[in-house]
């Protein structure tokens, strides 16, 4: 876990999350920049910096319920899994990700 913040430019998604046993349904940013992925909700911050990223794996219960991204990474000191739910589409959110270059 960190606490540094995303760059004012950075694209940002709504949504929900969970990493580890910590799960946030309200107020959840993903910040996406060119150099890392930040997760911030409840005044925590869960970053996944690029070299670290390990690539994204879709999620979900049942197949059709709490359908997610998931982070594959290797991040120190970082919990897994670490798991975006979005707001929007997932399917739209994930070729959003891969468009800028996160795959």
């Amino acid at each position: 876990m960190t606490n540094l913040e995303p760059s004012p430019e950075a694209l940002k998604f709504r949504g929900s999350m969970r990493a580890g046993s910590f799960t946030a349904q309200l107020f959840v940013e993903l910040a996406v920049e060119p150099s890392s992925l930040t997760l911030s909700a409840s005044m925590r911050s869960f970053r996944i910096d690029r070299e670290n990223f390990e690539g994204l794996e879709e999620t979900s219960i049942l197949g059709i319920f709490k359908r997610g991204i998931r982070f594959r990474h290797s991040q120190p000191g970082l919990t897994n899994p670490i798991i975006f739910y979005p707001s929007m589409n997932r399917d739209a959110f994930r070729q959003h990700l891969q468009s800028i270059g996160w795959s």
